[in-house]
């Protein structure tokens, strides 16, 4: 069972330094050792230097080495009580629900609720809602767009470079971008998000990989747990973590807004009656 402090590390890769990537690689393949290890024996094995592997620690949001070491410690506490506690855990059907399990844990565990409940007010504000996404994750947009159309919310998606492009140059100024891809760094994706940010739009971003770059585009940030952190990562998905931080913020909007839920539970009885038949009708 991968531990948060791992899948943060994983998230964050693509913006290390080369002595930085050296330590995560270290850390990621050797997490037990790093509960017993010193700073210096840690900056003998990777070839770096102590205020190195320090700085690596304040840049993951830890204090020190010792912080970090504290947080691994944790984590390794709460999957042994976990696993402990699951005597099917070399059934494979049990393997893969723990996967799907832990990535939710590590993903919920990198979320802030301030930043969540400030996302569902942005959502709520908005005069019009702008959904970007694609390839994999463009169902999961599709998703949130459906649930937010019926709280009656002005909503478009954009899961294509054109249409991606198109609305990069028409954003006004009281709108919200919402960003659900694996990276920022895409072509189109950052070149929209840095039209609807310059044109004084907020921006919300749902990604698996965190960068500096995607700090000065989002206003609410999210980072979900990389599939990669799983044992069974060749056959899952990452679309479940997205679609849980989705429902997060949606979950908030119903609880906080008893007029959305409302229209929330109208919706629901509109679907389910248009899709009913009357069991006459099937009678031949």
């Amino acid at each position: 069972m991968v531990s948060t402090v791992i899948s943060k590390i994983i998230s964050m890769q693509p913006n290390f330094t080369i002595s930085e990537n050296t330590i995560s690689q270290f850390i990621i393949n050797h997490a037990e050792q790093i509960l017993t290890t010193t700073i210096t024996a840690l900056a003998d094995d990777t070839k770096t230097s102590e205020a190195s592997i320090n700085r690596f620690c304040k840049k993951l949001g830890y204090k020190g080495f010792n912080g970090l070491k504290i947080a691994l410690a944790q984590e390794k506490f709460y999957n042994n009580m976990i696993q402990e506690n699951n005597p099917n855990s070399n059934n494979f059907i049990a393997s893969i629900t723990s996967d799907y399990r832990n990535m939710i844990n590590s993903t919920a565990a990198m979320l802030e609720e301030n930043t969540v409940f400030s996302a569902a007010d942005a959502i709520r504000q908005a005069k019009n809602i702008n959904i970007f996404s694609i390839s994999s994750t463009s169902f999961i947009a599709k998703e949130f767009c459906f649930k937010l159309e019926m709280l009656g919310f002005c909503v478009k998606i954009y899961t294509d470079p054109l249409t991606i492009a198109l609305k990069a140059s028409s954003y006004s100024k009281d709108d919200l971008s919402v960003f659900i891809v694996r990276s920022i760094m895409i072509k189109d994706i950052y070149h929209a998000a840095s039209a609807s940010k310059e044109r004084g739009c907020k921006n919300i971003t749902i990604t698996s990989i965190d960068s500096p770059k995607l700090n000065d585009l989002s206003d609410y940030k999210f980072i979900i747990s990389d599939k990669l952190v799983a044992d069974n990562y060749v056959s899952l998905s990452n679309n479940m973590a997205y679609l849980y931080v989705t429902d997060v913020l949606y979950g908030i909007l119903l609880k906080k807004d008893k007029t959305l839920l409302k229209k929330k539970m109208d919706s629901d009885a509109l679907l389910n009656s248009m899709q009913a038949i009357d069991s006459r009708e099937l009678e031949y």
